[in-house]
């Protein structure tokens, strides 16, 4: 939970692109942050030193945004045209 907090507070803003013909996921630090489309939710999963099992924190854009993390997609036309 302390990784995660830190995350949210070193990032003002962050980034996740997802096209509809792609699994939408990216990387922030060492989290890797995916969205799932049937929950609505964002997922940073992050492995930790110390422990074989990596942490998953999963929120909606709102929650995440309460936290102090803006979140913002692009639509799939936008990335096309780049």
């Amino acid at each position: 939970m302390k990784a995660i907090a830190i995350i949210a507070i070193a990032a003002a803003s962050m980034t996740v692109a997802s096209p509809a013909f792609a699994k939408p996921q990216g990387t922030f630090g060492r989290a890797t942050v995916s969205f799932n489309q049937k929950t609505n939710t964002y997922c940073f999963k992050e492995a930790r030193e110390d422990s074989h099992i990596p942490h998953t924190e999963c929120r909606t854009k709102e929650e995440w945004a309460d936290a102090g993390l803006t979140i913002t997609r692009k639509p799939a036309v936008q990335l096309v045209q780049r």
